[in-house]
């Protein structure tokens, strides 16, 4: 009989903070968990249909299938047992002659004075490139899935290129000299994952987590902190939350107004609203990005653009505007901007479309 269905087997009892759990039926399992770092697949033990996972305070009570012997563990040593197939308990191993054996000959080799122990062979420390160099033999020992898997969640260095272009810094603005950092896209970690992708410093002779990047956004061009880089993986282009969010239903374009300063838009009433404005030396913004309230949920609303104080928003006659009318999304949003007239954060709020555009550039032109 396999090893781990025989410790399943051995099971005499779960218990749950001193109560014992009615066991209708236990199995094994091998399959990948869908909240896993690793993404690999790996034993997971089903307790009455419902994965165990280590957050469960069970105790389990075994007997052991090589010294007979019976075990109290919590849940985390017993599903590392069946992760890895370990037939023998702690009694066992510590019972075996060669350990016992190694353990003798490492004392011997040692003095004790005092009552401190002293350790006659040298520690060695091992470099970074070293360990690197380790990291990249012992991953060349693994199987292709398990290489594919890896770089289905971590960056390879072409990705790095690409995304590091529009790098800031690390670790919110902790760690900003770009140019003298390698990345490395295996290094080995003590944990489950086995591998992970780090940076390292090549004037400090330090290694840093890829985390909280700083990265500067191919639309708007803006700086804003990103979770991590690996999101960006599968992305032609680096967009902050809000270009992203916007260009999941618009795409959005880049030109300049007057000052040959970036400009954003979306459609082509836009644009020819931008290029009538630069026509007549109109100075237009990027608008402001307003919070509101929208069926109880914190919402942000992206205006088109700003004349000084005066707020501009262009709507051709599309059903997503109609549709926002009719839910009452839209008028969500012209409350908030009506707030803050109201505040004088602004003079005015313009909505042009097709039917109103000559009245409103007349009014503009008079500014």
């Amino acid at each position: 009989m396999e090893k781990r269905q025989q410790i399943i087997n051995n099971i005499i009892e779960i218990t749950e903070e001193n109560k014992k759990i009615d066991i209708e039926n236990i199995l094994l399992e091998f399959s990948k968990h869908k909240y896993s770092s690793t993404k690999n697949e790996t034993w997971h033990i089903v307790l009455n249909g419902i994965n165990i996972s280590r957050r469960n305070k069970y105790v389990f009570k075994y007997k052991c299938i090589t010294c007979n012997l019976e075990n109290s563990v919590k849940t985390i040593q017993f599903l590392r047992k069946i992760i890895n197939g370990s037939e023998n308990c702690d009694l066992c191993k510590n019972k075996e002659d060669h350990k016992r054996s190694q353990q003798s000959q490492f004392m011997k080799g040692n003095t004790i004075n005092k009552g401190v122990l002293k350790f006659n062979k040298p520690i060695i420390i091992k470099s970074l490139t070293e360990l690197k160099e380790e990291s990249l033999a012992l991953f060349d020992t693994y199987d292709i899935n398990f290489k594919t898997n890896y770089f289905k969640t971590h960056l390879s260095e072409s990705d790095y290129k690409r995304i590091s272009k529009n790098l800031i810094s690390f670790q919110n603005s902790k760690f900003d000299k770009i140019i003298d950092y390698d990345f490395w896209p295996i290094y080995k970690v003590s944990n489950q994952m086995i591998f992970t992708s780090i940076i390292y410093d090549k004037k400090t002779n330090i290694v840093i987590k890829i985390d909280n990047p700083i990265l500067k956004c191919d639309v708007c061009e803006k700086n804003w902190r990103a979770k991590s880089l690996v999101k960006f993986k599968n992305d032609i282009k680096i967009m902050c939350k809000d270009c992203s969010l916007v260009n999941k239903t618009f795409r959005i374009r880049k030109t300049y107004n007057c000052d040959n300063e970036l400009i954003l838009y979306q459609s082509k009433l836009e644009l020819k609203f931008i290029n009538w404005c630069n026509a007549m030396n109109i100075k237009l913004l990027n608008g402001p990005i307003i919070p509101y309230i929208f069926n109880n949920i914190n919402r942000k609303y992206k205006v088109d653009f700003q004349i000084k104080k005066i707020l501009i928003e262009i709507k051709d006659n599309h059903i997503w505007h109609k549709n926002d009318i009719k839910s009452g999304k839209w008028q969500a949003k012209e409350d908030a901007v009506k707030q803050l007239i109201k505040i004088n954060q602004y003079d005015d709020y313009y909505l042009i479309n097709p039917d109103n555009w000559e009245d409103y550039l007349d009014r503009i032109n008079k500014i």
